[in-house]
């Protein structure tokens, strides 16, 4: 193990195995993870370590300290899950939940950027699905013309409705060159002055700009939410 830090953006990396992609669209599986959904963190890993779709994987922590870390590394030992990336992202204490939420989005943009990754998929660590999920996920994108494919069932209760949140979200490289998380306040008359509204602001510049997402509904035979 040889954990670094870059000093200047409060990253700590560790890096145990290289990746398992192999022919057809690299993704990466990046998830920003913090100790307050420790509850569901190992079942989640075991969802991880039962996908079919070869995927990389990054979870940037933002929790207070490194001892979450060390807690993470060894869920990712018990299910045998070598293809990852765990890097820290050390925040003042006072930021809250949405804006650290973006914030480590951003590692994994960046992360996708450098290193090549057709696709991210975004997939929130207290949801458990379907260990053909991301296949099917990736069909629909190598078929159709779109920049981002949003899995929402919560939109089924309003109709007409977009999703409300990314939770589980396969998106393009082409749209994370265009679009950073991090809000840049009063530089755009349409951005929200929150941090709150981040995926709603995400998706509306990418519609916007003549882009496309598809909200796709009952792809999945199951998903639900860990709860503690």
């Amino acid at each position: 193990m040889n954990p670094f830090r870059n000093k200047k953006s409060e990253i700590f990396a560790d890096t145990p195995k290289a990746s398992r992609i192999s022919n057809g669209m690299r993704v990466l599986i990046g998830t920003p993870i913090h100790v307050s959904k420790d509850y569901s963190m190992e079942r989640w890993l075991k969802n991880v370590a039962a996908m079919e779709y070869p995927a990389d994987l990054l979870l940037v922590d933002n929790s207070p300290g490194l001892d979450y870390v060390e807690k993470v590394k060894g869920y990712c030992k018990k299910y045998k899950i070598m293809n990852y990336t765990l890097k820290h992202l050390e925040l003042p204490s006072e930021q809250k939940g949405d804006e650290r939420i973006a914030r480590s989005r951003e590692i994994i943009r960046k992360e996708i950027l450098s290193h090549d990754y057709d696709c991210w998929f975004d997939w929130e660590s207290d949801q458990i699905i379907p260990a053909d999920a991301l296949d099917k996920l990736v069909k629909i994108m190598e078929a159709g013309n779109c920049m981002m494919i949003v899995h929402n069932n919560g939109i089924r209760q309003i109709p007409g409705a977009t999703g409300f949140d990314l939770g589980i979200a396969l998106v393009k490289r082409e749209c994370l060159k265009k679009y950073s998380f991090i809000l840049e306040f009063g530089t755009d008359p349409d951005m929200p002055d929150n941090w709150d509204a981040g995926d709603q602001w995400y998706k509306k510049r990418l519609l916007r700009d003549g882009g496309s997402y598809i909200d796709a509904i009952g792809v999945f035979g199951f998903m639900f939410h860990l709860d503690k």
